[in-house]
């Protein structure tokens, strides 16, 4: 794994132009120019300006003797390399790092500029024998503590369940838009809410750390204080570092370090080391015996800020090594390396307090979601379950909702439509009834009247011509009109009887071809002897239909095509059963199909859609209610009817069900 780390690393060095070893060299150049031209012009401040532009560029100025006058950081401990030449980029090996180096002129200074470029590991293990701290920004890592590791396990599993179950929704309804009200409700809810409390956890686990590290470097400030008041008591007559003896300075250093824990260095007015508790590390090279820049050449005292140990960053508090008069005899530096493996401990113990609640809380707050993502829903789920099964004359009852919030309006709206929707449709009911009786009533009153006014006229003539020669000629004929009239009236009172009973059809099995050729006898017999031929069996042709209605369509039908025949000299009706039985088109069911055809002039092209519609007639003595009974008993039946006409006659098919009984 450090391998595939190392090569990614590299990768992104070598690949992005702000990082690599050219593009820094690049940088380099054109920050000489300008502190070269700072240089020559002895403009101080503008050399420290160019100087900390780039963290990850050195510059190390020499006077014309080769005496440092300027350097930009203390983590390189640098050696005087060799100049092979000038303005030329060379590696030179430090002692604790390698660098890419380069030697420039400017006006009577020389400027080394050292960019490192790996930092020996050799340097890093002298380091951590050296110490029992490990710094601030190590990126060792260590195990988290069993005690937690249980609370990210489940964390991470209910993260991981929520995203799955989230990747399956979308899977499922193919995109967040086809997915249900309620499942768009609880996954954003849920998704927000996990983000909410990783991101708060993470803050909090992040505000530890920091505070942490506040507080230590606070109470290393604390010690520095402690440390600079010591110090200054310790030399209160001493005006100048030169005269102290350097090893019982350092001698005095270890025991301060030993009392306030904590490692102590003293520089000199120049910046140069003079002493100090741990002098190993700049035996050993470790450390540059230079002060930090930003305290030598920034003028303040003071100052809390990173440095460099090798590869490694760590804390260190400076301020004014004084004496009892308040002269300046130098800098005290107190470097602190905060323990990783003492603030691991610390979010440890915090992550210990903290997770379980969270855990708890997070799942409450999920199961919340869900039910109130469920509870928005479930009213919208009851209204539109309602309003799917909503039909006209039907019973529906009222939702219960006892929440005067938006749903409740909506389900009041649904609460009032119900009510209005029942009253409308009473309403409906009773004008459909009256408009039905009136149509009834108009349709018996025209067609009784149209026999009576005849028969009327009919009696008068006779009482006219009583007692006369001419009546017992006019009884004849009278009393003949008369039994016609009645007769019409009689069939008048028949089909209304019939159409007001509209009796339910029940269906048997029946050998229809006996029921037609019954039918075809009764009807051959008629007032114009007009021929009905059949084609087709006598009997055992076994359907599913009405036995005692199914008759009346195959009269009423033929009643039609004799009245449209009338008079005509060559009039024909042919009556076919088809014994081959014809399988509907995708449905499975066999029918049999008998046609019914005349050689009347047809029925005319603007009333063909009208047919089977109640009271329409083009017949002036006509009732309109023939083909429409027939309809009922076919269709009652599952059967079909249908016809065919033209000029030159009209063919009526009728479909009925094969019956799987015999």
């Amino acid at each position: 794994m450090k391998i595939v780390w190392g090569l990614i690393v590299t990768f992104l060095l070598c690949g992005c132009g702000g990082t690599s070893l050219d593009s820094r060299q690049q940088r380099a150049e054109k920050e000489l120019i300008a502190l070269s031209s700072a240089i020559q012009s002895s403009n101080f401040d503008s050399i420290w300006q160019v100087a900390k532009t780039s963290a990850d560029i050195n510059y190390y100025v020499y006077d014309p003797m080769f005496h440092l006058v300027f350097w930009s950081e203390n983590g390189l401990c640098i050696d005087q390399p060799s100049i092979p030449a000038y303005d030329t980029w060379f590696e030179h090996d430090f002692a604790n790092a390698l660098c890419s180096c380069r030697w420039s002129r400017a006006g009577g200074y020389y400027v080394l500029t050292a960019i490192p470029i790996e930092w020996h590991i050799r340097a890093r293990e002298q380091i951590e024998q050296s110490f029992s701290y490990r710094p601030l920004s190590s990126r060792n890592k260590r195990d988290w503590a069993n005690v937690n590791r249980l609370y990210y396990l489940l964390t991470l599993a209910l993260f991981a369940l929520i995203v799955v179950l989230g990747i399956g929704a979308l899977v499922r309804y193919k995109g967040f838009r086809n997915m249900s009200l309620r499942i768009k409700l609880q996954y954003p809810i849920m998704a927000l809410v996990l983000l909410a409390f990783g991101y708060i956890f993470t803050v909090s686990v992040h505000y530890v750390r920091r505070h942490y590290a506040e507080r230590q470097q606070a109470n290393l400030q604390e010690k520095c204080r402690f440390i600079q008041s010591a110090l200054q008591n310790l030399y209160y007559w001493d005006y100048s570092l030169a005269t102290v003896n350097n090893m019982a300075l350092s001698a005095d250093l270890r025991d301060l370090a030993h009392t306030y824990g904590t490692d102590i260095h003293v520089y000199d007015m120049d910046g140069m080391l003079k002493g100090s508790s741990t002098p190993q590390l700049f035996e050993h090279r470790l450390l540059s015996p230079y002060l930090a820049p930003e305290v030598f050449f920034s003028g303040q005292s003071d100052m809390t800020l990173y440095s460099q140990l090798g590869d490694r960053r760590y804390l260190s508090v400076f301020t004014d090594f004084r004496n009892g008069t308040y002269v300046q005899l130098g800098y005290i530096a107190v470097p602190f390396f905060i323990s990783e493996d003492e603030m691991a401990q610390e979010v440890d113990s915090y992550i210990a307090r903290l997770l379980p609640p969270y855990l708890v809380v997070l799942v409450l707050a999920l199961l919340v979601a869900v039910f109130v993502a469920r509870g928005l829903v479930s009213p919208l789920t009851t209204v539109a379950n309602k309003m799917r099964d909503l039909e006209l004359g039907k019973q529906h009852s009222y939702i219960h909702y006892p929440y005067n919030d938006e749903l409740g309006e909506l389900v009041n709206r649904y609460n009032n439509m119900v009510d209005q929707l029942e009253l409308f449709t009473r309403r409906l009911a009773r004008s459909e009834r009256e408009g039905a009786w009136r149509t009834m009533a108009r349709q018996v009153a025209h067609e009784i009247n149209n026999p009576l006014t005849p028969m009327k006229l009919t009696i008068q003539q006779l009482q006219r011509v009583k007692g006369t020669e001419r009546f017992d000629e006019l009884f004849n004929r009278a009393t003949a009109m008369l039994i016609e009239q009645i007769d019409n009236l009689s069939r008048i009172a028949t089909s209304f009887s019939t159409f007001a009973r509209l009796p339910q059809v029940e269906t048997a099995t029946v050998d229809i071809a006996e029921k037609l050729t019954a039918a075809i006898a009764l009807s051959t017999n008629n007032s114009h002897n007009i021929p009905i031929r059949y084609v087709g069996p006598d009997k055992n042709v076994y359907v599913e239909a009405d036995g005692e209605q199914i008759g009346q369509v195959f009269t009423n039908i033929f009643r039609n095509a004799i009245q449209a025949i009338g008079n005509q000299s060559d009039g024909d009706i042919i009556v076919v059963l088809n014994t081959d039985y014809h399988s509907v088109s995708g449905s499975g069911i066999e029918e049999v199909e008998i046609s019914i055809s005349d050689n009347g002039p047809g029925i005319p092209e603007e009333v063909r859609d009208k047919i089977f519609v109640p009271d329409f007639t083009t017949k002036s003595n006509g009732t309109g209610l023939g083909l429409s009974i027939s309809k009922n008993i076919v269709e009652g039946s599952d059967g079909r009817i249908t016809f065919t006409t033209s000029e030159k006659g009209t063919t009526f098919y009728i479909y009925l069900r094969k019956s799987l009984k015999r």
